[in-house]
Order: structure tokens, then sequence, then C-alpha cells
């Protein structure tokens, strides 16, 4: 696919500046890439993960889980500020993301409109949310650093925003140490929307959560864990007839 690709830019290329009339490459119909597999966490081995970076690593125990009870990608994670935060109201809204460019941490927009969302937040979530919140008051304190002018919610204990790139580079060692199903820190982003869609949860309240473009992208993406809904309706039909 990425060849066609490229050989079909050189070729427009070629048509505009008047050495072909026309773009061959437009007639053929470029090969699907194959089909990930996506690895998920069962909900035990959520449980286990979590438990292991509680006892093991303070620092990766609450972005993984809010990460894995909100499906959040990494740059929305670490982007997150406490002005986006309700937690009264039990709800985050994406307003910003986090990444590295030449050697540097940026702050961007929401790449799409439905990446800017709300997501209601789990109670266990909230909860943990607060203490953290209270702990950064006073590890600042301690630090004499005083308030923080990005108000972010992940920072290094010196108040520095975490390195997208070290998160995804300690996560893995999280995992081996947890015993569980080999997954990488996006894995934790699939474990959330996938669980949702098995709970039975509608898939356009899924599809909004995740900020995906449609409705379409959450069926093609994770239809393999959606049998349950089919067993569902098959009941459904057999109680009409009956």
């Amino acid at each position: 696919m990425h060849v066609h690709c490229t050989l079909s830019q050189a070729l427009n290329h070629a048509v505009r500046l008047g050495v072909l009339v026309k773009n061959p490459a437009i007639q053929v119909r470029p090969p699907r890439p194959p089909r990930r597999e996506i690895k998920i966490l069962n909900k035990d081995e959520i449980g286990a993960l979590l438990a292991t970076a509680k006892e093991t690593s303070s620092e990766l125990y609450l972005p993984v889980l809010v990460a894995v009870t909100t499906g959040l990608r990494r740059g929305e994670l670490l982007g997150l500020r406490w002005t986006d935060l309700d937690l009264k109201a039990g709800v985050l809204t994406v307003n910003q993301s986090v990444e590295r460019i030449g050697g540097k941490i940026t702050y961007k927009a929401p790449k799409t409109a439905t990446s800017r969302r709300l997501i209601t937040l789990a109670a266990v979530t909230v909860e943990k949310l607060q203490e953290h919140r209270l702990a950064q008051t006073k590890e600042r304190l301690k630090f004499g650093l005083g308030r923080d002018p990005r108000g972010l919610v992940f920072t290094r204990p010196d108040g520095q925003p975490l390195d997208p790139d070290s998160l995804s580079r300690d996560f893995p060692r999280l995992v081996a140490a947890a015993g569980v199903t080999p997954i990488t820190l996006h894995g934790l982003r699939h474990t959330h929307i996938s669980h949702l869609l098995m709970d039975g949860v509608h898939v356009k309240v899924v599809s909004e959560r995740a900020g995906h473009a449609n409705i379409a992208i959450t069926l093609s993406t994770y239809a393999a864990y959606i049998p349950s809904m089919q067993a569902d309706a098959a009941l459904r039909v057999d109680g009409w007839l009956r």
C-alpha cells in the first residue's frame, strides 16, 4: 500500500510537469494492508498490572489507571491538565495533546473535532486523581516549586512534564514484571475500548469515548470483540417468535 501511494504521488508530479498525460496508478486498486491483531489484557490481567504498578512503580500507577479506564491516547494522557478535569462531576475533557518533535516536548490541540471530547470517569479513577492532586501539591511545596504554570496532571517529581518516549519505554518493563499479556502502552487504549464493547456498551458511546471520527472505525477495528451482541440479537429474535 505504501509503495502504491509513493508511486502514485511521483506519477502525479510527472503529470503536473507534462511528462505524462495521466497517472496510470489511478487505475490500479491499492492492496489493503494486513489487519494487525490487537492485543488486550483480560480483566484479571488489568488488576495484576495495576497491583504491580502500585507496588513497584508509583510514577506509572496513575497514568496506567487513567489510560485503561478512559482509553486516552498517550499524547492526550500526558497533555491532561487539572483544568481539563472536573472531579466533582467526575468528567475530563480532552483539550490538548503532547508529542516530542525534534527532541522538544510540544503541546497541540487534538487532531480532529471528535478527538476533543468529554469522558466520564470511573469512581476509582476520580478517587485516585484526588489523592494524586493532594500529593502533587505537597511535593511541589517540598521542592519549593510553587504553582505549575502548565497545570499538568502527570509530571516528574521536579515538576517537569513526563517524556512520552520514556513512558513508552518504561511500560514494557511493568508488563513483564506483572507477567501479563505483552502489550504496548497503546494496548491500554485497545483494552479499554474492547472491554466496553464486550460488556455491551453501545458502539456509538464507545466511539465517542474513544474519539474516533465515526462509528465505522470502531466497528472495523474492534469487530472481533462484539460477538456477544450478535448472540444477544439472536436471543431477542427468538423471543419475538415465541
